[in-house]
């Protein structure tokens, strides 16, 4: 028999054993360390609402563990809550019995049942949960960019080490750049402790004339080479920005730094952002036939899926579908949970009505495909050009490709 129960504070020695063990590679297995994330974890579990600690248990005995949390998400400009997975672990000796199935199960249902539509996870292996119907987000690119090639700032600017106790100001600006970015998430309590709670952060912000932060850089700085410690680089964990010309002061200082800074670290889901350096090459040196030279090395990250597709469509009623005049019905495959779901939709000056029965076209897609191409990280045109889409009536494809457009993909730099 088995059961998935909410974790309380007695099963937290089981939960840390599970969870070390599940992922141990970078893990320090000395016993204050593991009293250390003991700790941590203790002070999640008891004082963060937004997370909640599961375990499965087979015949009272608990095989394996994960985290569910409640994220507040900018969907198409409007703040939704969307639900996470994470530190999803299985006991070593319970390996091969599907208890991540069982668990991944619960989570989509548990928050299907809360009127939750969407779900987001960060994959230890994309192809387990490609198959459970987990579509691919925005790529995340990292830049390696010498600091004598950041645009310098010569203007005025307010930039200045932000006081611990100017959080809420810090948090404030993070708050207003979600508003207005889509697939950005608030921040949970976990990420707020350790902006400070790091040693090795530095914590810079611009200031308004009203003394108000409108962007501010977290970052650290690392040795750039073994055994020589006059190369260092700079590691940028956030950078965040209300306007072009915060960035142009934050970026102005990251330029100042390069007497004592060989690169800087950027980690950014804007495709548009190498476009701000007049060589974005990094260190590699490598070079791609014919011609070109290598910027930055990609990354998939963050999957979504979505649990209801009617609800989904109901939750993000604000959104235009580009002024798109159109009815389509859907057949959304998901192998996971054995069902094919149809939904037509009319889209009426870009507005999506699903009170029609009648329709032009057809598109038949699987569920992971469909939630990527309606939160907008991948277009009609380019899944349909891949074999991942099929229309029945090819002459829609190019409107059809116009109504999903958007502008702006989703981008994620929550670690959960």
């Amino acid at each position: 028999m088995r059961e998935i129960r909410e974790l309380k504070e007695i099963h937290i020695d089981k939960y840390i054993e599970i969870a070390y063990n599940a992922y141990p590679s970078f893990k320090d297995f000395t016993k204050e360390a593991m009293e250390q994330y003991k700790k941590e974890t203790l002070e999640i579990l008891k004082n963060d609402p937004t997370v909640t600690f599961y375990g499965l248990f087979e015949e009272d005995e608990m095989i394996a563990v994960m985290r569910l949390f409640d994220f507040e998400m900018n969907c198409f400009g409007k703040i939704i809550p969307v639900s996470g997975i994470g530190f999803l672990g299985v006991h070593l000796m319970h390996k091969k019995k599907k208890a991540a199935r069982d668990m991944l199960k619960f989570y989509e249902e548990h928050y299907k049942d809360k009127g939750v539509p969407f779900g987001l996870l960060l994959p230890f292996r994309p192809d387990f949960y490609k198959k459970m119907g987990y579509g691919f987000g925005t790529k995340m690119n990292q830049y390696r960019i010498l600091a004598s090639r950041i645009p310098a700032y010569y203007g005025e600017s307010d930039i200045r080490y932000i006081k611990e106790e100017e959080l809420c100001k810090l948090l404030d600006c993070h708050n207003r750049v979600v508003h207005k970015t889509h697939g950005m998430m608030r921040k949970l309590g976990d990420e707020i402790k350790g902006i400070f709670g790091d040693d090795f952060n530095r914590v810079v912000g611009n200031y308004d004339e009203d003394g108000n932060i409108n962007g501010y850089l977290v970052y650290k700085f690392q040795n750039g080479k073994d055994g020589n410690y006059t190369v260092n680089n700079i590691y940028i964990k956030e950078l965040i920005y209300e306007n072009s010309q915060v960035l142009k002061k934050l970026l102005g200082f990251l330029r100042k730094q390069e007497d004592q800074v060989n690169l800087v670290m950027f980690n950014t889901e804007d495709e548009s952002f190498y476009y701000l350096f007049n060589d974005p090459r990094n260190d590699s040196l490598n070079y791609i036939p014919y011609g070109y030279l290598e910027t930055n090395t990609q990354a998939v990250g963050v999957m979504y899926k979505i649990f209801d597709v009617k609800k989904a469509f109901i939750q993000c009623e604000n959104r235009n579908y580009n002024h798109a005049n159109i009815s389509v019905r859907f057949l959304i495959d998901d192998n996971f949970n054995k069902k094919t779901e149809e939904i037509i939709v009319k889209f009426q000056n870009g507005k999506a009505l699903l009170d029609t029965k009648e329709f032009v076209t057809t598109i038949k897609i699987d569920i992971a495909e469909f939630s990527s191409l309606f939160l907008g990280c991948v277009s009609v045109r380019g899944l349909f050009d891949l074999g991942l889409l099929e229309l029945d009536h090819d002459e829609y494809i190019e409107e059809l490709d116009r109504a999903f457009y958007c502008n702006q993909k989703p981008v994620c730099y929550t670690d959960f």
